[in-house]
Parts: C-alpha cells; structure tokens; sequence
C-alpha cells in the first residue's frame, strides 16, 4: 500500500517524460524538414561556382566523358580571361485557361504556386502570377533546349493535377496552355504577344491542349522586314564574343576554342551569326564584322600568356578579298601570337576556289597561322589537302554528327574520312555534339576530338568577354 502511490507517481512522471520529448521530438523534425525545404528551395536559385580543372582528365569512356563537362576552370587564368559560351538554356513563358471556373474562395495563385514551385524545384526560377482575367501567367527558366516541349507537357501535366483538388469534374481537354520558349534579352512585350497567340490557338483546338511559339521566329520575320542597319550593331559594338572549346578525347584537353558572335539586339535579344548576318545589306558590312572580330581576338591573343588555339570562322566573302588579307598582313605584323590563330573555311568553298584563296593562303602562313576546313562531308577530295602545309585538321559537318549514333549510313561516311585524313596526318573533330551516344560513336569512328553543347552546357558559370 505505502509502494502504491510511489509506483504511481513514478510511472506519472515516465509518462510526462515520454510526452515531453515526443513534443520537442515533432518541433525539432518539422523545422530540419523546414530548413531542408528553404535550402533546397535556395539552392535551386542559386548558381554555384564552378572549379573545374583543367588537365588530367582522361576522356577514356563514357562516364569520364561526363566528368569532362566538369573541365573548364575558374582557377585557369587563361580560360576565365576569354571564356563566355551561350547557354544553350530557354526560358518557357505560358499562359493558362480553364473552360470551367474555380469556386470563388479558392486562392488560385497561391495554390498553383506552391504545386509548381514543389513539381519544377530542378529549375532556377519559377514564377507564377494570377491574371486579372482569371488565367495564370507562368516562367520556368533555364530550361534545356531539348527539353522544351517535354517541360510544356509537365506543366500540362502539374496544372491538371493540381487542378483536380477544387474541379474534379475537369478533363484535361478543358485545360488550354499557350507557350512561348526565348532566351536571354529577349523583348518580354514581343514573348507576351507570342504567348497570348499561342493560347488562342490552343483554345480554337478540340484536341490540342498546349500551342508553343518558339521566339525565334519571329526574329527572323522581324529582322527580314526591318529597316534598320544591323551593321551599326557591329560599328557600335554592341555585340559580344564567346569561345566555345574543342575537347581531345584521349587527354581530355582543351585544342581549340572557336569564336563565336551574339549581337546585342535592341528588342530581339541575343543573335547569333546565322540570324542576322543573312540581314546584313552590304559587302562592306560582312567586311567590318570580321575585322571586328579578328581586332578582338587579337587583343586577346596579346593580353594571353596562354598557348590554347584560337579559331575564327570567316564569311566566304572575305576568303575571297585580297584587300582583307592585306590588312589582316599588316595587323598580324610583329604578333608573337600569330601561330595561336586558325582560320576555319567550309569543304565547298576550299575545293571550288582554289585560285581565289591562294592570296589568302600565302598570308596567313607568312604569319605564321593556320587553317581548318570546316563542314566536311565527304573523303572524296582529302587526299588532296597533303600539298597545302597551313592545313590543320577537319572539322566534320554538323549532319554527319546528328543522330550518328542511330544511322549506319552516317557511321560508314565519319570513317571514311577518318581513314583519309590518317593517311596524310590530320586529325578529324566533331562539331555540335549534343548527346553521350554521338560522342561514343565518333568516338568508336576514330574522330579524336569534337565540341559543342554536350560539353559546355552543364558549365554554369564562365566569364564573359564584353566588347566595350
């Protein structure tokens, strides 16, 4: 009896403790997964620098292929004096329309926000806002280019879901989404415009849910009917540089590094040389933009200690003008970096003008440069290229290499002229490599380097060369 009220109270105060600590226990869980969420929230929004090195990283199989995107470095003074490469990044603008409303009490933007925000955490920005016609305006940025129209459908996806909560009734027909993919400096006026359309032709579908606009063409409509001088780009230097590297297989190491031109577009954003250099209206304009180029490269050829390979691909105008190379003798005289220079000309133009280019030839190899023949699409004519000592390396065309890995017709052509260019020691590169499986196959077809996105789209940070 005297035990009794002992036993109770001890198993009374057992209890409070087990209580107590099962109390301080779901406080303390529920703010780690708070503080998890907010970082990994932040860590989505936040771009990381990147310390890659530089050399012995052996590009031996696949998986080491992946460390190589890994490989170009902020601590390499030479690669962060010159580096900026496009993101080969989109960001998605879409606006959405529901052919049945929602109860009046529901909260939709802070609904849907928390649903996309949780379903895209993968992506560095996500915004989401409620218009005051009652649709919902949405920004996924940087999104792969590839993936674009996979991201769409997601959202398509997520919006249907979601949706499903308050209106269980909804189809997914009943659910429209216009989008709009541009990239960086693009005019947010002409992308709204784009989107709205897209809408509106997803809304006149009985079985299209999601119409997507690519900014691009309108640049090229807006562009073909304007009247401005996009030459002014180049003589104000609105435009930047940005050197995409050429990976060797074998060490891993960076060959070359291809210039490349965006022009800084007042409403259209970025452009690169393919778009607006069709626009541009005079030979002296096509003139001016390689000079400008070649006097920016230059610059950087003296301010380099390095000796990576810097390589410009000329317009075949210029090949042709013994007045360019007249004056590319003269800027080159006393260049002690002369022989970090390439010249890229395309298969066609080398093989059809072998009279025009020879000015062109005799110069760059009296300064001490070299030349790369770029698109090359055949082994017919490789044989000839043992007499010209300038000559560098090849550069396979860019069909070559798309889906290589899944046409057997294309395979036989890379070894080809893989077997040709042995036979007079030069070496065969891809260019506009996008996927692992085309970087094997090259690989297995004797091509010992190659570059594009596959190797400079995941780098998420570099330094740009502005031209001020």
């Amino acid at each position: 009896v005297i035990e009794s009220p002992l036993f109770i109270l001890l198993n009374l105060v057992m209890i409070g403790a087990i209580t107590w600590g099962y109390r301080w226990w779901r406080v303390l869980f529920k703010r780690r997964d708070t503080v998890a969420e907010i970082s990994d929230f932040k860590a989505s929004h936040t771009q990381l620098p990147v310390n890659l090195p530089l050399h012995n990283i052996t590009i031996g199989d696949s998986n080491a292929v992946a460390t190589k995107h890994q490989q170009v470095a902020r601590e390499d003074a030479v690669i962060t004096g010159m580096y900026g490469i496009q993101n080969n990044h989109n960001h998605l603008f879409a606006l959405l329309y529901w052919a049945q409303p929602f109860p009046a009490n529901v909260d939709l933007e802070s609904h849907f926000k928390v649903i996309i925000v949780k379903g895209f955490k993968e992506l560095s920005r996500v915004s989401v806002k409620l218009l005051s016609s009652g649709g919902l305006a949405i920004t996924l940025e940087n999104i792969p280019q590839a993936d674009v129209d996979t991201y769409a459908k997601r959202l398509h996806q997520t919006i249907y879901q979601a949706s499903l909560l308050y209106r269980g009734d909804l189809s997914r027909k009943e659910i429209k989404i216009g989008v709009c993919n541009y990239r960086d400096g693009a005019d947010q006026t002409i992308v709204y415009q784009l989107t709205k359309s897209a809408l509106t032709l997803a809304k006149q579908s009985a079985w299209q849910h999601i119409h997507r606009v690519p900014f691009n063409y309108t640049r090229s409509t807006v562009l073909a009917n304007s009247s401005e001088n996009l030459s002014d780009y180049i003589g104000k230097k609105k435009f930047m540089l940005f050197f995409q590297p050429l990976f060797e297989f074998a060490s891993g190491d960076i060959l070359q590094h291809e210039a490349l031109i965006r022009v800084r577009h007042k409403s259209l954003g970025m452009l690169s040389a393919r778009q607006f250099i069709p626009q541009l209206k005079s030979d002296d304009a096509i003139t001016l933009l390689d000079k400008t180029v070649l006097e920016q490269v230059i610059k950087l050829l003296k301010s380099e200690p390095s000796s990576l390979t810097v390589s410009i691909n000329l317009h075949a105008f210029n090949w042709f003008d013994d007045g360019y190379w007249h004056w590319f003798g003269e800027k080159m005289k006393n260049l002690k970096g002369a022989a970090k220079l390439q010249f890229e000309i395309s298969e066609v133009d080398f093989y059809q003008h072998q009279q025009l280019l020879k000015f062109a030839f005799s110069t760059i190899k009296s300064v001490g440069s070299s030349v790369l023949i770029d698109n090359v699409a055949s082994h017919d004519k490789i044989a000839l290229l043992a007499s010209y000592k300038g000559i560098k390396g090849l550069k396979l065309s860019y069909d070559l290499i798309h889906n290589i890995d899944k046409n057997v017709t294309q395979q036989k052509m890379v070894r080809q002229i893989v077997v040709s260019a042995e036979r007079i020691n030069l070496p065969v590169y891809g260019v506009g490599v996008e996927t692992q499986q085309e970087l094997n196959m090259l690989k297995k077809q004797g091509v010992i380097g190659a570059q594009g996105f596959y190797f400079t789209e995941p780098l998420q940070e570099f330094t740009n060369v502005m031209v001020n």
